[in-house]
């Protein structure tokens, strides 16, 4: 029985077979099989295998011919060792597939801990974001607290400065005054209120930046309006004051500014909607 017949009746196909003793050249049956042992993961294994010209070494010979030196003694195995040597090459095969297995294994568990790691990172960072986004808000509370204190105090120091002034007035008109006193005082005429032509105001975008600008008194608050969607490029917002705080409906557009109550000069609150 020659060395191609003998792989065979250990298992090995046939393709599989005459490539691996084509490989080592029929030298012997276990170079043959290590040869296998190497070569079991190639794709073309078991590709169908071309013929070749003239009798192969190990192969039986045409009746009268003479065999190649190499074939001349074959090593013949009996059934009992051929099935103990297929046997070794089937543990062998299934030892490194075991280990290829267990290789791929913990490459997956590798990828799972890379993809958790960079989960958890992901969430961190969000986290982080969350966190600076909470401190900018209460940052912007705290300024916007503090505006509407300022702006409170400017009214109140403002409302202070006209009585003295109005006092000083009234002492300044009785040195002026000649003769004998009345003996019944007569009520002090009441001023007409003051005509403004202009309306200065400060315009505070969500940004914290300030846009101040003048308006005719008899400008709207549309216009107003019109003037912070076009300076700041914004088309979404509101309007407010702080100092009486009081938030303009689109209703309030159409009215003068003189009208509101803004003029001379007031602080105009933009908020985001």
């Amino acid at each position: 029985m020659g060395l191609k017949e003998d792989m065979l009746a250990m298992g090995f196909g046939e393709n599989r077979t005459v490539r691996a003793l084509r490989a080592v050249q029929y030298e012997s049956l276990e170079r043959a099989i290590a040869w296998l042992e190497n070569h079991e993961n190639d794709p073309d294994i078991d590709d169908p295998v071309g013929e070749t010209g003239g009798n192969v070494l190990g192969s039986s010979a045409e009746p009268g011919q003479t065999q190649s030196v190499s074939e001349e003694a074959p090593t013949q195995l009996t059934p009992e060792e051929r099935a103990a040597k297929a046997a070794q090459l089937q543990a062998k095969i299934a030892e490194k597939k075991r280990i290829a297995d267990e290789k791929e294994k913990q490459d997956a568990i590798m990828r799972e801990k890379i993809r958790r790691k960079e989960g958890q990172s992901l969430a961190e960072m969000r986290e982080k974001r969350d966190m600076e986004d909470a401190k900018l808000l209460a940052e912007e509370r705290r300024r916007q607290k503090i505006e509407d204190q300022k702006a409170r105090r400017a009214v109140l120091d403002k409302i202070k400065q006209d009585r003295i002034s109005k006092l000083k007035e009234k002492e300044k008109e009785a040195e002026k005054r000649v003769g004998p006193p009345q003996a019944t005082p007569q009520p002090a005429t009441p001023q007409p209120p003051k005509q403004y032509d202009e309306c200065r105001l400060q315009i505070r975008l969500p940004t914290g930046q300030a846009l101040v600008n003048s308006f005719k008194a008899e400008e709207t608050l549309g216009d107003v309006v019109a003037f912070v969607r076009d300076s700041a490029k914004l088309e979404t917002f509101g309007l407010m004051t702080s100092f009486p705080r009081k938030q303009y409906q689109p209703s309030d557009y159409g009215f003068s500014l003189k009208s509101l109550g803004l003029c001379p000069s007031s602080v105009i609150i933009v908020s985001k909607q």
